[in-house]
């Protein structure tokens, strides 16, 4: 049997101190370059293979984190990745984690502001946050810098340069949005219009969906084989039907020539509805997200085309990549895009099935 390599080891083989030794295994810097060489070179020649899993439970301390995320009451996409964070919370909490949620107003920047501010007040180790403010989530995550907190950032990617980002998962924004064109140009014919209809609040300082439009327009203007015009409108009180109905029925007796309907956010069924309730259901619509409501329409056919941005996942990934750097000293990669799943109704009871063994599994 091969004989563990302990710290004592490496330190005598290096001809360095323990406490050297212990400081480059947990990267916590002030280790010269040249004696930080020497440890690596013994650690190789001795072939040292740490307990990462005992020395977590070593610390013996509480890791706190905090997510700050849109309200999984007033949207139902929230719902899966605050799911996901639990899930992951149930594999990492023996070794001292915990996890506070802090929630705000998907279209009330001012919450997002006050939300993030109880979290620089109070004494977290790392922050998950879906920035979904451009302004107010750059002002949060320059203040997170400030003060050394490190971030993970999910659904939203605001780029960052700074020690602290920890990293993004979810999708990537602008290739959704080529996608999204890809597969709605697939129905239309020459001389239809594509509509990009945001159902929400404040679209310009939303960066997602900024970058998905983009991806939409750009990938109708590199691709000329059909004459397909475009145009972009948004609304914001969506829970008032009764508006909403009056809103799509004078958008499209304004441009009679839309013949398909991409809606950036898992918002399409309020579209849905809005059509089947003024007889224009033969407009085909493109949306996002595996969450109920959506289904139910994906499966008659009233939605044609979801794209699924595993949600659930980038709340599990998200905790798990935060427990990796920040308690097993582990690298993780910067930036986690997630497959861009293509659902339709032939192939949804798949993805519905895998969805519920998540639930169970995660």
């Amino acid at each position: 049997m091969k004989n563990r390599v302990r710290i004592k080891d490496i330190a005598e083989k290096a001809g360095v101190s323990k406490g050297t030794v212990d400081r480059v295994l947990h990267k916590r810097g002030n280790v010269s370059p040249e004696a930080r060489k020497k440890v690596l070179a013994a650690i190789e020649e001795l072939d040292y293979q740490r307990n990462i899993i005992a020395s977590a439970l070593a610390y013996n301390r509480v890791w706190k984190i905090a997510a700050l995320l849109p309200r999984p009451e007033e949207d139902p996409f929230w719902q899966q990745p605050k799911l996901g964070i639990g899930r992951a919370h149930r594999a990492v909490r023996d070794y001292g984690v915990t996890i506070d949620f802090y929630h705000f107003a998907e279209a009330n920047a001012n919450e997002f502001i006050t939300a993030s501010q109880e979290i620089l007040d109070g004494e977290y180790d790392a922050v998950l946050v879906a920035p979904i403010f451009a302004k107010e989530g750059h002002d949060f995550l320059d203040r997170c810098q400030d003060k050394g907190l490190k971030y993970v950032q999910i659904n939203t990617y605001l780029p960052r340069e700074d020690e602290n980002f920890m990293c993004y998962i979810g999708q990537d924004s602008y290739q959704s949005g080529m996608l999204a064109a890809k597969l709605l140009s697939l129905g239309m014919a020459e001389g239809n219009a594509a509509m990009i209809l945001h159902l929400e609040k404040a679209v310009y300082n939303s960066m997602h969906l900024v970058e998905k439009e983009k991806g939409f327009t750009d990938f109708f203007n590199q691709n000329s084989d059909k004459s397909i015009s475009l145009f972009q409108t948004s609304f914001e009180d969506i829970f008032n039907k009764d508006a909403f109905a009056n809103f799509v029925e004078k958008t499209l007796d304004q441009h009679p020539e839309v013949g398909g309907i991409f809606v950036t956010t898992s918002r399409a069924y309020h579209l849905v509805e809005a059509l089947e309730r003024l007889g224009r259901s033969q407009v085909k619509v493109l949306g996002f997200d595996l969450i109920k409501e959506n289904l139910k329409h994906l499966e008659t056919d009233r939605i044609h085309f979801l794209i699924n941005q595993n949600p659930l996942k980038q709340g599990y990934l998200a905790i798990i990549n935060i427990f990796n750097q920040l308690v097993l000293k582990k690298d993780v990669q910067k930036i986690q895009y997630l497959p861009l799943d293509v659902v339709m109704r032939e192939n949804m009871q798949y993805y519905v099935n895998v969805e519920e063994e998540l639930h169970l599994i995660i």
